[in-house]
């Protein structure tokens, strides 16, 4: 029997068995020490194991310990079984006593071979398991895989255990190195890599993370949580063309995937390629993957998409019904109000949010709720109600001060637009009478705060009141003064209001301070170019805006006055192309920009183009008289001349302003008494 042992015991200490059973073989030095009866107890709890008799087979690694108390191998095996009956053990307290009795046994081996890689790999696995009990045990692990890191490290089996617990540790920085340096040594890994990639997400390293990911796709283009987590990234940094070709990047086997397809809807929408958002977001729904959660997303999206298409109608529709059975989702409930209120369904956009706001406060949300009572009194105020719009608020004056700046700020925030609802009337004294009560409430105590802006607002308010209601010298000194404060929101706002009052040259002189104070003010300088514009100096006008730019490529309302600048001096044309299309993508479903887009197109004598935007734009904004004499310029170049004679009627319907009325007057009797030559 023991010679039968004996051969089994060469067969077993000379052959890798499975990983899931042993350790990997011993090395010949390992054995030839032993003593045949150490041997025969040893290669008897190997065998006895695989077998799985592990009671037998841990009692034999007892006795061979006994027989060969020098041996740091018969430790290290002994100890690993340990471990892995423990995994196996039903009870809490028989897994921690085996892991502890596995801990005392690797403990041992390492004494005996203290610098040995596989018992350092050991004692680092062990106490692992072990601290899910002793939380003081991750010590022991941390220092055992960092001493084999330092003498392997490109051994993935400890360094990517070593780089979870940093993980668990809220050490991403220190993962993020562990990890960085393996996969350099290993660039096969792609668990090292995915967890690289976590670690520098948490350290908020996006753009290493995002290199990260893309060497995963090297390793392994068909990865499609990979591409998928690059595309997020790529998309929330506003690079929506870089995350568009990241998805079809992807090879043939997952392009059919539904998560695959949706993101591509998503980010053809956020491009501003329209037309091709929807066709992906219907081939999607016409697909078995329109079902539940992932069904009412591409129905947001179409719904989303037909809003920045100007069909409203087709839109309300579908977002509606998202929102009934949503009905608590707060920006989907103001988005399907705004879309009422487009097509003049006003009392509807009402009853959206006013029943919001009653749930809301049911639930004792105060902070949703006052977001949506503020939204309410703006959709009343743009449909002139304007009793309505200061009750719609009333509410939120009774905000306690010791709940703090937010609830200072929704205060503020609503005083501002009761304020405006009594301008908007002309009610002078009451609007004055309003603020001068709770001016003292939103007094310079709060400038530090983030309400300093909104009680510089106010103040700056009072004064344009004063100079709407003719009452010139006092107004002007009053906002004079207040342009001379130390506080920058002050000298903003300040200046903001001669603008509202259409003072812009005034507004000038005390933005050229606040921009030497502040150079990288992107709001500054946007302003300053708008009020050089708005006083003839285009030039000066153009560089401000490009300033502008500089400090913000992404700033919308700077790319569309730049580009629509451009495109009314017929100069540059390609670049205010380029300038306006950006604007519409970063917001489609403005109706301005969406002109924009179409005057430039008409400027460049594309006028089918021209046409398209402009007829859009027209859906998002039918209240806007330039855009209804833009189309009417339009139809007159493609020879559409009662189109056009209607367009220039709307303008005149719509228009307030003499001057452009007479413009608008002379192009509708060039109808009427001949034809007229298109516009090159």
């Amino acid at each position: 029997m023991a010679a039968i042992l004996l051969c089994l015991a060469v067969l077993l200490l000379g052959t890798p068995p499975a990983e899931s059973q042993q350790a990997p073989a011993l090395p010949k030095a390992a054995t030839e020490t032993l003593s045949p009866e150490a041997l025969y107890q040893f290669s008897l709890a190997k065998l006895l194991a695989v077998e799985g008799s592990l009671s037998d087979s841990l009692t034999a690694y007892d006795e061979a310990e006994r027989l060969a108390p020098a041996s740091a191998y018969i430790r290290l095996e002994h100890a690993q079984l340990l471990a892995r009956v423990a995994q196996f053990a039903r009870v809490a307290k028989a897994r921690q006593e085996l892991l502890q009795k596995a801990s005392v046994t690797v403990n041992e081996a390492r004494r005996l071979a203290p610098d040995n890689l596989d018992v350092l790999r050991a004692v680092g696995s062990i106490y692992l398991d072990l601290s899910a009990q002793e939380p003081s045990a991750v010590i022991t692990a941390q220092q055992a895989l960092e001493a084999v890191r330092a003498k392997d490290p490109a051994d993935a089996q400890s360094v990517i255990p070593l780089a979870q617990l940093y993980l668990d540790q809220q050490k991403p920085d220190k993962a993020a190195e562990v990890l960085r340096d393996l996969v350099t040594r290993l660039p096969n890994q792609r668990m090292a890599y995915a967890l690289l990639v976590e670690a520098l997400l948490r350290s908020g390293k996006q753009k290493e993370a995002q290199s990260a990911l893309q060497d995963i796709l090297g390793l392994d283009p068909s990865s499609l949580e990979a591409r998928l987590t690059l595309v997020d990234l790529l998309s929330q940094s506003g690079d929506h063309q870089a995350a568009l070709a990241a998805l079809h990047g992807a090879p043939d086997e997952v392009r059919g995937e539904p998560r695959l397809r949706r993101k591509i809807a998503w980010e053809l929408y956020q491009t501003g390629d329209l037309d091709g958002a929807l066709a992906a977001a219907d081939g999607v729904l016409g697909s078995t993957a329109a079902t539940g959660p992932d069904g009412d997303s591409m129905r947001l999206l179409k719904g989303l998409i037909l809003s920045a298409q100007g069909h409203t109608e087709e839109a309300i529709v579908l977002l509606d019904k998202i929102r009934e059975s949503d009905p608590d989702n707060l920006p989907l409930a103001v988005t399907v109000a705004h879309l009422f209120q487009r097509v003049g369904r006003n009392d509807q956009a009402v009853a959206i949010l006013g029943k919001l706001a009653e749930s809301l406060a049911h639930d004792k949300k105060t902070k949703e709720e006052r977001e949506v009572r503020l939204e309410l009194g703006q959709v009343l105020l743009a449909a002139k109600q304007w009793d309505r719009a200061g009750e719609a608020v009333a509410p939120l004056l009774d905000a306690k001060e010791e709940e703090g700046t937010a609830a200072a700020a929704v205060r503020a925030q609503a005083l501002l637009v009761r304020v405006d609802a009594l301008v908007a009337a002309k009610r002078w004294d009451d609007a004055l009478a309003v603020i001068d009560k709770n001016g003292d409430k939103n007094s310079d105590k709060n400038s530090a705060s983030s309400n300093g802006a909104l009680a510089s607002a106010l103040a700056t308010r009072r004064a344009e009141i004063l100079l709407r209601a003719g009452r010139e010298a006092e107004g002007r000194k009053s906002l004079n003064d207040l342009a001379a404060s130390s506080d920058n929101s002050t000298i903003l706002a300040a200046a903001q209001s001669f603008q509202r009052v259409d003072r812009y040259p005034d507004s000038i002189p005390i933005l050229q301070r606040l921009v030497s104070r502040q150079p990288e003010s992107a709001i500054g300088h946007y302003l300053l170019g708008a009020a050089f514009e708005r006083t003839g100096k285009r030039a000066e006008a153009v560089a401000e805006l490009r300033r502008v730019l500089q400090i913000d490529p992404d700033f919308h309302a700077a790319l569309n006055y730049l580009g629509y600048t451009l495109a009314e001096s017929k100069e540059n044309l390609d670049e205010a192309l380029s300038l306006v299309q950006r604007a519409v993508a970063l917001e489609p479903d403005n109706g301005a920009y969406v002109d924009s887009l179409g005057w430039t197109y008409y400027q460049l004598g594309r006028n089918e183009q021209a046409r398209g935007y402009l007829e859009r734009a027209a859906r998002l904004e039918p209240a806007d008289a330039t855009l209804q004499e833009h189309l009417g310029d339009v139809y007159v170049a493609l020879g559409q001349n009662d189109r056009a004679r209607e367009a220039y009627q709307r303008a005149l319907d719509l228009g307030n302003d003499n001057t452009a009325a007479a413009k608008v007057r002379q192009k509708l009797d060039s109808l009427d008494h001949g034809p007229v030559k298109p516009r090159p």
